[in-house]
């Protein structure tokens, strides 16, 4: 008897989790199309890359046919000085680009949050975001001409800043930093009126400068930067490669750029892989830190029940003015950068001959507006899909489950075993792989299941409680409160492929299929067959065609692209 009860009880958990996976089986299902996709095009060249990291690899043995080398690769690639340098570099930049980006962040947050109207103050983030938003190889040809020497002589200066590393390496930090400041800049901003509101609810009158808007600044900017351990190894790679030369390899050669150029373009597969690989556990490690430290130190920093920043108050006169003084100048800047960028080309003549259509063929431009659509179409059912299992926090394998998507998360895209891939399955010279790796955007779905959790996971208990099934709540509760967050989301991602052209580049060496801003790429070098010099007029037409898309959906999507939303874009940077 005694046996029997021990069994019996021995199998009521076993009893306990079956039932909740069948009264949860809906969140198993919904996930199988992107879990493949995943596997497929994610997690199986994720394999491939660390079996070939310890291989000499050969293209025509096959990756299982290669010869294994064990680890030899990491011994010739850390004895590698250029490797040690480039590794060295990136950290530097890395650090360089989060501190002084926190630095701009910070002060300007807290004088924006200094501006009585709101109206000023939607106006002013708005066109703090705008530079985010223009194409990193835009920015760079940009600068690139602004700080060619003939340009310097104009104003008396005799500098050559693009190729004396003391300058370089100042500027480019620079650079990055300002182009993407406007998101941890709206992260401090609506964590300030995060505060303000519950002074507000709580009929607090008032308290310290320093506890209502100084401390709210400092941890959304804190939490901004935690997110950047999860790509410590990576940069701006678009940025980098248009703007770095020889002559600044010794301060500006990333590892991104490193593997680029010593691995995919000299078809070094071992050298590709065996970074690859050590970006994967490097920012596989951070990823898991950033993920706990958020979740545990600054979740409700950055997931609040505020909607905007409209209840911010601050009746100083001199923080008003100071607040006035610098959404002024910052916006000055913006709008010349924009003028220079979409109105000035088109009041000069291209002396090409040619017209700006034929250049960028109007169904070259329309062709891969629907790629790109397509992509984000997928991305966002995917996401939605991957995102509803989170929700529920008994889920059995709930932990497993985020573990996974962690993985995926770290080993981010762009690396040689994808490439791999895609040539394996006869897509080179084609537009798929634009499309799929348009696809993924895992950051999405932590950030979907973060939005819907902090305001809305009451409802679903309701649900629950009233004996509503999960597909019903799916459709009523979970696609309602969301689908405004997943077309933000899709917003972003169709910023970032149409602004993107690593995956063109990659994968496409006809000139005839280059997406939009490829062709743009080609024409900043003098490599297009057209014959246009990288300083015509037309050069900077196609950029305008290009940017312009973007600027527009910032425009048109700017209520919903809120703070929360924006943290999709953290690991970008």
């Amino acid at each position: 008897m005694e046996h029997v009860k021990i069994g019996s009880v021995s199998r009521r958990p076993l009893r306990g989790i079956l039932h909740r996976i069948w009264k949860y089986k809906l969140h198993y299902i919904i996930v199988i199309p992107a879990l493949l996709l995943i596997a497929l095009f994610k997690i199986f060249p994720l394999i491939t890359g660390i079996v070939m990291s310890f291989k000499n690899y050969v293209v025509f043995r096959g990756l299982w046919g290669s010869p294994w080398v064990g680890f030899d690769n990491f011994f010739q690639l850390f004895r590698n000085a250029e490797f040690q340098n480039a590794f060295t570099n990136t950290l530097i930049i890395k650090l360089a680009v989060m501190t002084i980006c926190g630095m701009i962040a910070f002060v300007v947050a807290l004088a924006v949050s200094g501006v009585r109207s709101s109206k000023l103050r939607n106006l002013t983030t708005t066109l703090i975001l705008m530079p985010y938003f223009i194409p990193s190889v835009v920015v760079a040809y940009v600068i690139s001409h602004m700080l060619a020497p003939v340009q310097l002589e104009k104003l008396n200066l005799h500098l050559f800043i693009l190729g004396d590393p003391k300058f370089f390496l100042p500027m480019l930090v620079i650079v990055e930093a300002l182009k993407t400041c406007g998101i941890p800049i709206l992260l401090a901003l609506a964590a300030i009126e995060s505060k303000r509101a519950v002074l507000l609810t709580q009929n607090i009158a008032s308290e310290s400068y320093i506890s209502t808007y100084v401390i709210p600044a400092i941890r959304a900017i804190l939490a901004f930067t935690v997110f950047q351990l999860s790509t410590i190894l990576s940069t701006d790679f678009e940025l980098v490669s248009n703007l770095y030369n020889p002559l600044v390899y010794d301060v500006a050669d990333t590892i991104d750029t490193f593997s680029f150029r010593s691995g995919l373009i000299s078809g070094k597969y071992n050298v590709a892989s065996t970074i690859g690989m050590i970006q994967f556990v490097v920012q596989l490690l951070g990823t898991f830190a950033a993920y706990l430290l958020v979740r545990r130190l600054f979740f409700h920093d950055l997931f609040n029940k505020s909607k905007g920043i409209e209840t911010i108050q601050l009746n100083s006169k001199r923080r008003h003015t100071i607040g006035i003084v610098v959404s002024t100048l910052y916006a000055i800047g913006i709008i010349v950068l924009i003028y220079y960028i979409c109105i000035q080309p088109f009041t000069v003549r291209s002396a090409s001959g040619l017209n700006l259509w034929q250049a960028l063929p109007v169904s070259r431009y329309v062709d891969y507006f629907v790629i790109n659509f397509a992509a984000v179409i997928v991305n966002l059912f995917i996401t939605a899909t991957l995102a509803y299992p989170l929700t529920v926090k008994d889920l059995p394998g709930r932990n497993i489950y985020k573990l996974v998507l962690l993985f995926v998360l770290a080993a981010g895209s762009g690396t040689i075993s994808e490439y791999v891939t895609i040539k394996s399955l006869g897509m080179i010279n084609t537009i798929y792989p634009q499309m799929i790796f348009g696809f993924f955007a895992i950051l999405n779905v932590f950030v979907v299941k973060s939005m819907f959790n902090s305001k809305y996971a009451s409802l679903k208990e309701q649900n629950a409680a009233q004996g509503r099934g999960e597909l019903y709540t799916f459709f009523t509760l979970f696609i309602p409160k969301v689908w405004k967050i997943l077309i933000a989301l899709g917003v972003l991602q169709f910023v970032s492929l149409c602004n993107s052209y690593f995956v063109s580049s990659l994968y496409m060496s006809n000139s005839n299929t280059f997406s939009p801003i490829m062709v743009f790429r080609t024409m900043t070098t003098g490599l297009n067959k057209m014959g246009v010099e990288p300083g015509d007029p037309i050069v900077m037409q196609i950029a305008a065609i290009i940017t312009l898309p973007s600027l527009v959906l910032l425009l048109v999507f700017r209520k919903w692209l809120t703070s929360e939303v924006l943290i999709s874009q953290a690991r970008k940077m």
